[in-house]
């Protein structure tokens, strides 16, 4: 009966294509946009949940957001680093993180911040840099394996226009994978980033490191962010409406005024999740019509070759072949067409997901193609049975008219 099947459907090749294309199309759509939207929620909200407030330079919540946790767009500004002293000091904070964004390596960005950011984050080889050195940096996943780097190797940053520094900094680790912005980033002490950009104009002389014996928390140093950790969401709240406020620092001798800002980044995330979430249903009405329609074509396709074997069956019955018999190779074709199908729809959501991994890395959010979640199989489930439905509904009809053997 198999072999029959096989048989029957090739004789009806355009009829067969047409119908598998359709379905796996709408499958592929409904579990592609089912899974990106939730490796883009989750990769949103693991680092939001982790910070109880980001103080930055007054602009948009989101861009400090997002480019001070997933390395996106460009820092506001900077503020002073006695910022982070001040918080340091306050009985309601326990860590307070400073993060510096400045020039890059082979167009991955370098971050300057301390070992703490990457706490969580394992090394697949080396070590954690040193907070207290200058010049040795912590690498991505991607960016060892596409840049071919290993422990001990050189590197040299440059601007975003490609002025290259001339001090090289030191590979003393690289992460392990975490399929997130964490894989595209290079990461370095403060201090360096501070080095790097006051002494960038002096080729080719010895660095005096003297006054890197200094913990560097002078008013003179700037950073973009921030990144707090308080004792319970209550101080939070309170050191937010504390720390939005026009503030008046020394820096460099002269009294300037800064602008700032603190935001809550579970906050920020859940807004920008709104909108990511309205698209999310947008998607998932106009699948949910498609496979309704395919629904519709299958149904009415189904009938149709049943109306036009007619003849077909009559010359099996006349052989001796069963209706029960009949209709199983009915079955069997069409779960043959479901099955093939709903792989082909997989395989298809697999290469949408390599397709959009540039467009999801540009929201701080690396796509894994092996992450596949249960609701997926159950929309291919579903699909399949959705295929086989008619055709089981007909020889239902057709067993109570003649009977099953």
């Amino acid at each position: 009966m198999f072999k029959f099947a096989i048989k029957n459907l090739l004789i009806k090749k355009i009829q067969t294509i047409l119908i598998v294309l359709s379905i796996m199309a709408s499958s592929a759509v409904a579990i592609l946009s089912y899974n990106v939207s939730n490796q883009i929620s989750d990769g949103l909200t693991s680092n939001a949940q982790y910070y109880s407030l980001i103080v930055g330079p007054s602009g948009s919540s989101t861009q400090l957001a997002m480019n001070t946790m997933y390395f996106t767009d460009d820092p506001l500004g900077t503020i002073p680093f006695e910022v982070k002293t001040d918080l340091e000091k306050d009985s309601r904070v326990n860590l307070a993180i400073p993060f510096a964004m400045a020039d890059q390596y082979n167009g991955y960005r370098m971050v300057g911040t301390t070992p703490e950011y990457l706490d969580g984050k394992g090394l697949k080889d080396g070590k954690m840099f040193e907070k207290t050195g200058v010049f040795e940096v912590v690498v991505g996943y991607t960016v060892a394996k596409t840049c071919d780097l290993k422990i001990g190797d050189s590197i040299y940053t440059s601007h975003s226009e490609g002025e290259e520094h001339h001090t090289p900094f030191t590979v003393t680790g690289i992460l392990d994978r975490t399929y997130s912005s964490f894989d595209n980033i290079c990461f370095t002490q403060l201090k360096s980033i501070w080095e790097i950009h006051e002494h960038e104009h002096e080729e080719g002389e010895e660095h005096d490191h003297e006054h890197e014996e200094h913990e560097h928390e002078d008013m003179n140093e700037m950073v973009c962010a921030i990144l707090v950790k308080t004792k319970t969401p209550s101080a939070a709240m309170q050191l937010k409406d504390e720390y939005t406020k026009i503030a008046t620092y020394n820096v460099e001798g002269e009294a300037k005024q800064f602008s700032i800002q603190a935001i809550e980044p579970m906050s920020v995330m859940r807004n920008v999740l709104e909108d990511t979430d309205q698209n999310q249903y947008i998607i998932y009405a106009l699948t949910v019509v498609i496979v309704l329609m395919n629904v519709l074509v299958i149904s009415v396709v189904t009938l149709l070759n049943m109306k036009a074997s007619e003849k077909e069956i009559k010359l099996m019955r006349l052989i001796g072949i069963s209706m029960g018999k009949i209709n199983l190779i009915y079955l069997i074709q069409n779960a043959i067409i479901g099955l093939f199908s709903v792989i082909l729809a997989f395989g298809l959501s697999r290469i949408g997901l390599l397709a959009m991994g540039s467009y999801a890395l540009g929201k701080g959010v690396v796509l894994n193609n092996s992450v596949i979640y249960f609701t997926e199989i159950i929309l291919l489930v579903g699909v399949f049975v959705i295929n086989i439905l008619p055709t089981l509904i007909w020889t239902l009809v057709q067993s109570k008219k003649d009977g099953l053997e």
